[in-house]
């Protein structure tokens, strides 16, 4: 397997890893966590172009099984096979999640949202690693907030509980396609982490950064997107210090027009 991060990313940049392992079970994750940092698909990360001097540990637990109108599924399992197996087992509730690219833990962890629906109002429990001990988490334990939780930084989601209603396969999967065609319709193709900040309360920022112009602006090989001014592309053999030139033009548009935004992506190594 090789050790760049750039592999592991959807960014697509990162540097070289000590060690990168794979952990395709639950004991595989629990064992693997104790040494290194462990990422799901990498959907929101921007890694080093120095890398990272530790193990870095890919999540790859993939496990779904159904408990009545529940599913308790991996923390390593993608979103978008979660909703596949959701509409063929007849079970609604996170049809909102089609075409997100990432996984239950990074979901569980960020609290991932789209088109109104968001983790908190399905997760009914989580599955934590914590200080040595695998712990269960009830869903006001797990502390969620706007694409953020209560989770420690050193905490391992290892699975969750996913409360769901009932309904046919074909009506779940129409509302799974109509989701993943909005989504195609409002993100870029291309190589990125999805949004750079996080909206603050009836705010914007892919508006405000499009009204200050900044659609098209470039860093070597990153761009703000055409398509979403809050998105960045790596266009191909951007850096990570291609994307943070970007965010740095982004920060400072929002500062001049008053909005303070935190950032939504995550950093991984020296910065």
């Amino acid at each position: 397997m090789r050790n760049t991060l750039s592999e592991f990313t959807t960014f697509g940049i990162g540097g070289a890893a000590k060690s990168i392992q794979l952990a395709r079970s639950r004991s595989q994750l629990i064992d693997l966590a104790y040494i290194g940092t462990v990422l799901g698909r990498g959907s929101n990360i921007l890694a080093s172009d120095s890398g990272v001097d530790g193990v870095i540990v890919i999540n790859r637990y993939e496990h779904v099984v159904r408990k009545g109108t529940s599913v308790y599924a991996g923390s390593g399992t993608r979103l978008s096979a979660l909703c596949g197996a959701l509409a063929e087992l007849g079970l609604s509730g996170m049809e909102w999640a089609s075409g997100i690219p990432g996984t239950v833990g990074g979901a569980v962890r960020m609290n991932a949202g789209a088109f109104l629906g968001e983790m908190s109002d399905v997760v009914t429990s989580a599955e934590v690693l914590r200080d040595g001990h695998v712990i269960t988490l009830d869903k006001p334990d797990i502390g969620f907030g706007y694409r953020t939780s209560g989770l420690k930084t050193d905490d391992v989601v290892i699975g969750a509980t996913i409360a769901l209603s009932t309904d046919s396969p074909s009506a779940i999967r129409k509302r799974c396609e109509r989701y993943r065609a909005l989504r195609k319709n409002s993100q870029p193709v291309g190589r990125s982490a999805g949004s750079i900040f996080k909206n603050p309360p009836h705010v914007s920022v892919g508006k405000i950064l499009d009204e200050a112009g900044l659609k098209g602006l470039r860093r070597g090989g990153a761009v703000i997107s055409q398509k979403h001014a809050n998105i960045i592309v790596n266009t191909g053999g951007a850096t990570a210090k291609d994307v943070c030139a970007l965010i740095a033009e982004m920060r400072k548009a929002l500062l001049e027009r008053g909005v303070e935004a935190q950032e939504e992506i995550i950093y991984l190594g020296e910065f």
